[in-house]
């Protein structure tokens, strides 16, 4: 059963998985490895997968502001960073900016968690990026690979968009 807003004080330090409601059995995939100090540009890697491995569990940091961190399980202090810089100022096509990792959670790495009718969420940057939503795009992403694949990206205006619905479940 997916996650809500309510679950989210209950998780404490259990890992979650971010799967598409778009793509069937597609997940965020966030590989940390090289991420040990802050560094503006980010670096790592965050892509698709197909199913739910190591590289595929985030734990969910609540901030005082009421926006939310993803920082990687399998790289402890290496978080989902999303940049907007450049974004087209569309709601379509194939989207821009850049997301990857960072060492640490500052304005780039916190999100407000937009909840959907379906019981999904669009994630929306909560102060850097006004407008600009995390965007999955996982065609061709049908067996699990080593380095994964697909597109990760942002797109403007997109609060419940097809490619930025995203559902919250607890990682098995």
């Amino acid at each position: 059963m997916p996650l809500s807003v309510v679950d989210f004080p209950a998780l404490g330090n259990a890992p979650i998985t971010i799967q598409s409601t778009f793509f069937p059995n597609v997940y965020l995939r966030m590989d940390g490895t090289g991420v040990t100090t802050f560094t503006g540009s980010g670096g790592g890697t965050v892509n698709c997968q197909f199913g739910a491995g190591p590289l595929e569990k985030f734990r969910l940091h609540a901030h005082a502001d009421g926006s939310y961190s993803f920082e990687s399980a399998a790289f402890p202090n290496v978080y989902l960073r999303m940049d907007g810089a450049g974004l087209p100022a569309v709601p379509s096509g194939p989207g821009g900016g850049t997301v990857n990792c960072q060492f640490g959670a500052e304005p780039y790495e916190k999100f407000k968690l937009r909840a959907q009718a379906d019981g999904s969420f669009s994630f929306e940057s909560a102060t850097a990026f006004p407008n600009a939503y995390l965007r999955m795009v996982g065609s061709g992403v049908t067996a699990a690979t080593d380095s994964g694949g697909g597109i990760v990206n942002c797109q403007f205006a997109a609060n419940g968009g097809g490619h930025e619905k995203f559902v919250l479940n607890v990682a098995g």
